[in-house]
């Protein structure tokens, strides 16, 4: 790569990945005392401070890190400091002369839990007080070297009232169930973590809560406890997280060979949380949503995510844990690796095929996108003005789908004999990514430097395939074509190494067997072509006539197919590939080039109207969906997301997302149209067995998918056959998969204005009023009700008891779903898109990290035409304007910004105003 263009502020201060030095000091061992309060917390922090030998610097000053707090007092070997010994800034504590060799420091502190709305550090949750240190909340709690490559082993006490506090939680090894009284109505107990670990996986939770108890016996015959702790109301709801647990640390064991290494394993759910969890030692803290759930208040869907992340989270304890990355520029290390092994799980545990087309749905209906807007960034970005901004699809998910290419380089036998030697070398260290692929290239002996390029550039490679067959000579010629486009950060781009899955399909719509030419192998029905150059061709013998290729198979690489394949070819690919994924592609790809013609219709003035040699190959989807996967069979009658469309248009020109969304509507009435009896029909045999018992199994969730799905098409003719099949499967249902589509189903027709949808609306509150995580679906429902009063409906919902914006979890569900109500927050009049700023301006005081995920919508402005483009941008400036706007937000409205000026710069052919090697 020559250049690099970086979009922000160059008089800001941006941390650079290539300024890491190792710190001058280390804490071998960290002692915390905590005396809990909701306003008044002291802390006392005992550290034993040592040089650190990988410094090239000794000597000097201890600048520790430390915000929000008092401090009270500074002891070095037990005396203490006077006043000019020290400095004290609002981000740090500087120990100007400390003593040469080892010694020990002493700091006491307060902090106030119940005034930090961030909920970052040690923060009041309702009635828990609990913690949030990773990236950088440690500094919240106590003044420290708080960077992931400081690890120490802990010891740490908490103390408070009996009543007020009665669960005392940390990090380690510790039971519970035994505190000591000190008198006064009060209690402590000590925790011990004996692996030495950064601050950020620190944590404390304290408060009244109600435990489920378990064990779990390792494969080398220790027995660990388990426990998982909820407030009132939830403590019902936790017996699947609790068997999720189990076969997470099962599967790791068996597909990894990482055993547990504590003699506990805490979860504690709380309602108040800026993530989804959070993989702290020994304990784990999880948002409510992704914890408790039960097939009476739950979906297929996020059942299947809590079992997913309670995996995802245990799975850190080896790959982020016991070894943890160097610095934050390196996350996608521990990151990009978990999210692979909870991918790996998720499949095992369920429908590969489903898994693998929903990978690939986050990948191109988000990350994709991120990767070509404004924050495009390598999975390991070298930039960065907020370490919060890095935690993206681009990190996690792409990172997974990069590692996961890996795995298939070297296949599964060599991977795990390189898994297993990463985590022993580096077992209690902090290290990059670098050392990651250096083991698996050292383990596999394949030279990984080509590769190596994933890391470091950004941007989604296009391929284009073109085929020709030889029938004299019975051959299949495949030529491979790559290319990377220019993104924001970076213009030139270079020949990456990317593993493509390719079939291909007879004209008797099965697959063929392969044999490439320079490969002596048995025949087989896949091959993965290693594709390393920006052109290759590749021959495949002993082809018995003309076949249909089937490319990136089970989704092999996170790349974007560019090749303009003709419709007969993804029809009878829709009708025939044995890939999953690729059947469920031929199908999306066929509707988007649909819709994206519908909408130049629409916009010409014409009346769209739908192919139809399309509208017949949704016949064959509807005779054969319950011949095996259902889950797919509805992924493949389901539309593309505005996402997905908008990406899709930008490549002739500006998208409209109204019109986007108006043809949307039509496809959907016009399939519906066509097909009503068989769709009605399958609707009715779709409907759950008699005698069923409820299971999260492929066949019943695939089913109940279907069965949606189905709802959905019937509901398109807003009709009195529509309303009553809803209202009865609402009614009749035995579980929340079923009973929350029907109620999103019935609040979109006629907007919820029918005696049915409002009835349903409000006894669906009233029944579940009390559970958190249902009422969240609730006001998501309501606020993605189509209408010209949908945004006075939002505004009226963040009055509602239900709304509290203080909570990210309301955030996400109410303002999550209005944004995807393309009709009201694409208003052609932009008060959508007020509102929205009006919203992120609000939390910039209360809660800035989620004020700059609400941004990440705004990103996409110049994409759009006129009048959205310029009045996103104008809703951008003003957040600009804002005063102390946090850098979170600041940095992706200044590269929100940039792109319209940095597009300007290369029409003139100016150069850029930043560079780097």
């Amino acid at each position: 790569m020559k250049t690099q263009t970086y979009l922000f502020d160059p008089n800001s201060k941006a941390m650079n990945r290539m300024d890491y030095r190792p710190s001058e000091y280390l804490i071998p061992n960290t002692e915390l005392h905590f005396d809990l309060d909701d306003a008044a917390t002291v802390v006392h922090s005992k550290l034993s401070i040592a040089p650190n030998p990988a410094s090239d610097k000794q000597g000097g000053p201890l600048i520790l890190n430390g915000e929000n707090m008092k401090l009270m007092a500074v002891k070095i070997n037990g005396k203490p400091l006077d006043r000019a010994d020290y400095t004290v800034t609002d981000h740090e504590l500087i120990i100007k002369r400390p003593p040469s060799g080892e010694f020990t420091l002493e700091i006491e502190n307060e902090i106030d839990p119940s005034s930090n709305t961030l909920l970052e550090g040690l923060y009041k949750s309702d009635g828990l007080l609990t913690t949030q240190c990773e990236a950088q909340g440690f500094r919240r709690i106590t003044y420290y070297l708080d960077r992931p490559d400081i690890l120490s082993s802990f010891k740490v006490t908490l103390e408070g009232d009996k009543d007020q506090y009665p669960t005392l939680l940390s990090n380690g090894n510790g039971d519970v169930t035994q505190t000591k009284d000190i008198g006064d109505n009060r209690h402590q107990i000590t925790w011990v973590n004996p692996h030495p670990t950064p601050a950020y996986l620190f944590a404390i939770v304290a408060g009244e809560l109600n435990m489920l108890e378990d064990t779990f016996t390792t494969k080398s015959g220790k027995e660990v406890k388990l426990r998982i702790f909820v407030e009132d109301g939830y403590e019902n709801k936790i017996e699947w997280a609790m068997e999720s647990l189990k076969r997470s640390m099962e599967w790791d064991e068996k597909a990894y060979g990482r055993e547990y290494d504590l003699d506990v394993f805490h979860i504690v759910a709380v309602k108040g949380f800026n993530m989804g969890a959070m993989e702290n030692k020994g304990l784990n803290i999880f948002n409510i949503s992704l914890l408790a759930g039960d097939p009476d208040t739950t979906t297929d869907a996020r059942l299947i995510a809590i079992e997913a992340v309670i995996g995802h989270e245990y799975f850190h304890n080896w790959s982020g844990n016991r070894v943890t990355v160097r610095d934050w520029f390196e996350l996608t290390l521990k990151e990009g690796l978990t999210v692979l092994r909870d991918r790996q799980f998720t499949a095992d545990m369920h429908s590969k095929a489903s898994k693998d087309i929903e990978d690939a749905a986050i990948m191109e209906a988000g990350q994709f996108i991120e990767d070509g807007g404004p924050s495009a960034h390598p999975i390991r970005p070298d930039f960065v003005q907020e370490f919060d901004n890095i935690y993206s699809q681009t990190v996690y998910q792409k990172g997974s789908h990069v590692l996961g290419m890996m795995k298939t380089i070297l296949g599964d036998d060599i991977w795990r004999k390189a898994m297993d030697e990463y985590f022993d070398r580096f077992d209690g260290q902090a290290v990059t990514c670098e050392d990651f692929v250096d083991v698996m290239e050292e383990v596999s002996g394949i030279d990984m430097t080509q590769f190596r390029r994933w890391y470091s550039q950004s941007g989604t490679p296009e391929i284009q395939y073109d085929g020709h067959y030889d029938a004299k000579a019975k051959t299949y010629t495949l030529t491979l074509k790559q290319k990377t486009p220019s993104t924001p950060d970076q213009q030139d781009k270079g020949a990456l190494y990317i593993p493509v899955a390719v079939g291909l399909i007879g004209q008797d719509g099965k697959d063929i067997d392969l044999t490439l030419n320079t490969d002596n192998s048995a025949s087989e029905k896949t091959k993965v072509l290693h594709l390393t150059e920006e052109e290759q061709t590749f021959t495949f013998t002993n082809v018995e006539g003309p076949v249909v290729p089937s490319v990136l198979r089970g989704f092999s690489a996170p790349v974007k197919i560019t090749s303009d394949v003709s419709n007969e070819d993804l029809i009878f690919r829709m009708a025939n590939d044995s890939d999953g994924y690729n059947r469920y592609s031929a199908a999306k790809t066929l509707m988007k080039k649909a819709l994206i013609n519908m909408a130049d219709e629409l916009a010409s003035g014409s009346t769209p109207v739908m192919d139809p040699k399309i509208l017949d190959a949704y016949d064959h989807i509807l005779t054969h969906a319950m011949d095996g996967d259902m889950a797919l069979s509805a992924m493949m009658l389901s539309m593309p997301s505005m996402n997905e469309l908008v990406e899709a248009k930008v490549r002739e020109g500006k998208a409209d997302p109204l019109a986007l969304d108006k043809v949307l509507d039509l496809a959907r009435v016009s399939i519906r149209a066509k097909h009503a009896a068989h769709i009605e029909n399958l609707y009715d045999t779709t409907s759950a067995p008699a005698g069923e018992t409820y299971a999260v199994t492929p066949d019943q969730v695939g089913r109940r998918a279907l069965h949606n799905t189905l709802l959905a098409y019937i509901a398109e003719v807003e009709d009195s056959l529509a309303i009553n099949k809803a209202k009865k499967q609402f009614d009749t249902t035995d579980n929340m998969t079923e009973r929350a589509h029907a109620l999103s189903t019935l609040s979109r027709i006629h907007n919820a204005k029918t005696v049915e949808a409002k009835e349903a609306l409000d006894t669906f509150y009233q029944t579940y009023k009390d559970d958190q995580n249902v009422v969240d679906n609730w006001l998501r429902v309501k606020a993605a009700i189509p209408g010209p009063d949908a945004l006075e409906n939002v505004k009226t919902l963040m009055k509602h008891e239900a709304f509290d914006i203080k909570n990210p979890n309301k955030v996400r569900a109410l303002l999550g779903g209005f944004m995807s109500n393309a009709k009201a927050f694409h208003a052609e009049d932009g008060s959508g898109y007020t509102f929205m700023a009006d919203q992120i301006i609000r939390l910039n005081g209360i809660n800035p990290r989620m004020g700059a995920g609400l941004m990440r919508p705004f990103l996409q402005w110049n994409k759009y035409s006129d009048p959205h483009a310029g009045l996103m941008k104008a809703e951008i400036q003003r957040i600009l304007k804002t005063p102390e706007l946090a850098m979170g937000i600041k940095e992706f409205a200044q590269k929100a910004l940039a792109m319209n000026d940095n597009s300007k710069s290369k029409a003139k052919g100016d150069a850029p105003s930043r560079k780097a090697g």
